[in-house]
């Protein structure tokens, strides 16, 4: 049985609901009809069909041409911290299953491909970078990334903290300033380095995650470590 909606409902027009059935996770500005402006951005609001016919739920953010990034298209979805956790043990099992033993150096959260809208997280040995696009994640970090960080640690894997690469002019046009650092992470002392080793296909290399071009993932430059 369905559960009671207490969200914002908004309406979008028939275009966006066949997107929504095909898959597509965003919802554009100019796709919506109805019901906008009781939506708070950053808020979780439903999509509904013209009809009124639930489509999903998403993150609404007034600043963005990207109105809702779809999270879900089940009605009895809770999101509460069983849902986040439920999510972020899925993508983690998968890489397991995807990689094998290869998981020092890897793509851990892809996204919308993970249903976590605009947000990306890489290992990068004992550091995962995250870099956060949407400001519905934004807003649900201080959840998320120590939930993240404990799942793993939980699975044996050594995390020494999460870095932030925000850097990007893009979370401007979302209503988000721009940063980077470490996430404190409680009972972990902050790294006080910016570079990490990481070994691929048996050689190791140096990462530095700070000042790394582009974004996260395999942007920031690597070098192999010298005397290796």
């Amino acid at each position: 049985m369905k559960q009671e909606r207490t969200y914002p409902r908004v309406a979008v027009t028939r275009k966006a609901e066949n997107s929504i059935k095909s898959g597509h996770p965003w919802i554009y500005h100019t796709e919506l009809v109805e019901g906008e402006a009781g939506c708070n951005d950053g808020a979780l609001v439903d999509i509904v069909s013209p009809r009124g016919r639930y489509l999903g739920t998403g993150f609404f953010n007034s600043h963005s041409k990207i109105r809702i990034r779809l999270l879900s298209t089940n009605a009895n979805d809770h999101f509460d911290e069983a849902f986040w956790e439920r999510r972020l043990r899925y993508a983690w099992e998968y890489r397991k299953t995807v990689m094998g033993d290869d998981l020092s150096c890897c793509r851990v959260i892809f996204g919308e491909a993970d249903s976590f809208p605009g947000l990306t997280v890489d290992r990068f040995g004992d550091i995962l970078v995250a870099q956060t696009l949407s400001l519905g994640i934004e807003q649900r970090k201080s959840l998320l990334f120590p939930m993240l960080a404990r799942i793993l640690r939980e699975d044996g894997q050594v995390i020494r903290g999460i870095y932030e690469r925000n850097d990007v002019s893009i979370r401007e046009r979302e209503g988000m300033q721009q940063n980077k650092g470490f996430f404190p992470l409680e009972n972990l002392a902050t790294p006080e380095s910016t570079q990490t080793e990481i070994v691929e296909n048996g050689i190791r290399y140096l990462v530095d995650f700070e000042n790394g071009q582009k974004q996260v993932s395999f942007g920031p430059e690597i070098q192999p470590a010298s005397g290796r």
